[in-house]
């Protein structure tokens, strides 16, 4: 039983393929469908090529935009440190004025003073000796040597004449050295005055660029809302605007002319209500 039913399934044949079609016919349905089939081609070429154009030009201003935005704030934050580095520079430089100058000036008032006194370390010459050398052992100006026991400064009741002549030696040279001290101070005073004035002058151009910066971003997202929130308000469907121009009809007529409105609006609805097909007109599936 299985033996016949599979020879004669071998045995079956498949029907063949009329192709009786005449070789014009078949060349003319082929020329058509290669016509078609080029032309979606194209089409989808035409399509994927305008697409990756468009893709490729937004993705080039999304990243000259990003590197744009990049430099803007490495220019910002470089400059922000350079903003501060100047305004510590300033206030340590002033503070340091301020120290020299409470120095220099206890300094141009007290040494011209004990320079009126004796100093336990002093080595008073001889008369002879001091007006014929007319010169100081140390420098006018240089600090009192430190000895054990510490030196003291005191002023006899009677002054020897070499003694006289070594304090009056020494206050003339104490002054002018003390004099010529402040004056050089006074120099470096005024260099670093206007060294501070440029530093603090740095440091408020930057906070003014900055401030500028922060109003022109806060106006930048001001419009780009402003612009988003546009078309939302401009598109507007006909059902609803139709509605709206109802509702304003509504509003602004006369309490006398509602019934009236309300039956036009009530004509309109049956004519537009849809006309219901018949059973015999019904389109079977």
């Amino acid at each position: 039983m299985d033996d016949t039913s599979a020879q004669a399934a071998k045995t079956k044949k498949r029907p063949r393929l009329d192709l009786a079609v005449e070789p014009r016919e078949r060349k003319r349905g082929k020329t058509a469908f290669g016509l078609v089939l080029g032309t979606l081609n194209r089409a989808k070429n035409e399509d994927r090529t305008r697409g990756a154009s468009e893709a490729a030009k937004k993705r080039q201003l999304i990243e000259q935009r990003l590197q744009d935005k990049l430099r803007k704030e490495t220019d910002a934050v470089r400059r922000t440190e350079e903003a501060k580095k100047d305004k510590t520079a300033a206030n340590r430089k002033e503070e340091e004025l301020q120290l020299q100058d409470s120095i220099h000036k206890l300094r141009r008032t007290r040494l011209p003073l004990l320079a009126g006194f004796l100093c336990t370390s002093d080595v008073v010459p001889a008369l002879q000796d001091a007006e014929g050398d007319g010169t100081e052992a140390r420098a006018p100006l240089a600090p009192v040597p430190r000895t054990h026991p510490p030196p003291l400064y005191y002023l006899p009741a009677r002054l020897t004449p070499a003694q006289d002549a070594f304090l009056q030696r020494r206050k003339a040279e104490v002054k002018e050295a003390a004099d010529q001290e402040w004056e050089t101070f006074r120099a470096e005073r005024a260099a670093g005055l206007e060294e501070i004035a440029r530093l603090r002058l740095r440091v408020a151009e930057e906070d003014a660029r900055r401030r500028t910066e922060r109003e022109a971003s806060a106006l930048g997202e001001d419009a780009e809302m402003a612009e988003d929130d546009r078309p939302a308000k401009t598109q507007e469907s006909p059902g609803a605007a139709k509605e709206k121009e109802t509702m304003d009809m509504d509003d602004g007529a006369d309490p006398k002319e509602v019934p009236a409105l309300a039956e036009r609006d009530q004509e309109v609805r049956e004519d537009a209500t849809p006309m219901q097909a018949d059973d015999d007109d019904a389109v079977e599936y």
